[in-house]
């Protein structure tokens, strides 16, 4: 798992809260929020309508020698889903409603649900104005693919409908361990947003990813890191320690005198 993927998630979580439907129930990675069986049918252990938010898989192509850094595209996957269980009763019309929606609840009604909330999450994720989306947008710089899809079933009278998101982004590298973060960065300013938060678990998120990061390394390093460099690749550079220097702690070049035959000393910065 990458820190960037980390970041695409969490951001896209808080981007959507509040901003749809279905209100602060935006879930992050949960085990079969909406399962699909082997047979096709679709379970949840929801009790209300939700979205959830997960990564899939990615895919990086053409990365530049042997950069580890590089996370090509990454899906993000948004589900959507309301059942039958989903609904409360309206005492004065005796009409079963979607929850936390005046929506009769029906096949059509449920359609009409899903597919209102899934433009809400797409508006979230768009919004100039939320500080959340907008590092979201910054963490990728392109959508690839946008593919959706739609799931229904009806076990034991139990009516479950579902919509399922793909988006293909291509996301941006994980800053490469040891080098300074800048405070406009994408990450910088995502672990900044979720140490705001206040929430202990992202507190705790925020000072383990700093952890991951590391502290700062010179500049060598961070370009052998960065190119996945050999030491005798780094070397035939004229970059990094001496090569007699087996535990690579050769100090900075800071200058030297040089002799030039009888013409006098000149010091070389």
């Amino acid at each position: 798992m990458s820190l960037a993927r980390i970041a695409l998630r969490t951001a896209a979580v808080e981007a959507i809260k509040g901003r749809t439907m279905v209100g602060e129930n935006v879930l992050d990675s949960p085990n079969g929020a909406l399962d699909i069986q082997s047979d096709g049918t679709l379970r949840t252990e929801e009790d209300k309508p939700f979205v959830a938010i997960y990564t899939d898989e990615g895919v990086a192509d053409d990365v530049a020698e042997r950069d580890l850094t590089e996370n090509g595209s990454c899906v993000l996957v948004i589900e959507i889903g309301i059942s039958m269980a989903m609904t409360e009763l309206d005492r004065e019309t005796g009409q079963s409603t979607i929850v936390g929606v005046s929506v009769p609840a029906s096949d059509r009604a449920f359609e009409f649900f899903l597919e209102l909330v899934q433009r809400q999450v797409l508006d979230a994720l768009s919004d100039p104005d939320s500080v959340w989306a907008d590092i979201f947008r910054a963490l990728h710089t392109r959508v690839e693919k946008m593919e959706v899809g739609a799931r229904r079933t009806s076990d034991n009278g139990q009516k479950l409908a579902g919509h399922q998101t793909r988006l293909q982004l291509a996301l941006m590298p994980d800053p490469v361990r040891g080098a300074p973060l800048d405070p406009r960065s994408a990450m910088a300013r995502f672990l900044t947003a979720l140490e705001a938060e206040g929430e202990a678990t992202y507190v705790a998120q925020a000072v383990a990813m700093r952890s991951v990061l590391g502290g700062i390394a010179p500049d060598w390093k961070l370009h052998q890191a960065r190119r996945g460099l050999t030491r005798m690749e780094l070397h035939a550079l004229g970059l990094g320690p001496l090569e007699a220097d087996t535990d690579r702690t050769t100090p900075p070049f800071a200058g030297a005198r040089v002799d030039a035959g009888g013409a006098g000393v000149r010091e070389v910065p």
